[in-house]
């Protein structure tokens, strides 16, 4: 995050007691400002069911992402083992990788994919052609 990297160059002491939460911030500002923008231009009562919609759909994507990840990265679910691991003589070998954050993001695109290949209308139209003049189709 360019935030937090610029905030550790320049108040490193700070930085360090707020790097954990400047993420939060950031996200809590993105929600904040998209449900700001939707209630500026409707009435309340749509406004409210509208946050109440995105923060619902907001926490189960996050908490998709984590079940996935601590399931493949660790092998467990809230500390309880679900698949049995290869050190307790299960069959399971926990894939470390999944458990840090750049994870998240594979598994975000994984399910945007997937979203998009059971409903075919959330594919949204290309906003450019490729022209038929690009060196790939003259040498077709």
């Amino acid at each position: 995050i360019v935030v937090d990297q610029i905030l550790g160059a320049v108040a490193y002491e700070t930085s360090k007691q707020l790097t954990v939460f400047v993420g939060l911030i950031i996200t809590n500002c993105i929600v904040m400002g998209r449900a700001e923008a939707f209630a500026m231009q409707n009435p309340p009562m749509i406004s409210f069911l509208d946050g109440i919609g995105n923060g619902l759909g907001y926490s189960a994507v996050l908490m998709t992402v984590a079940v996935i990840r601590e399931l493949i990265g660790s092998g467990s679910l809230f500390g309880f083992e679900i698949l049995p691991l290869v050190t307790n003589g299960g069959w399971y070998v926990p894939t470390g990788m999944m458990l840090l954050p750049p994870s998240a993001f594979f598994i975000i695109g994984l399910l945007i994919w997937a979203l998009r290949s059971w409903k075919s209308e959330q594919v949204e139209e290309a906003e450019y052609k490729i022209g038929g003049h690009t060196a790939l189709s003259r040498a077709m």
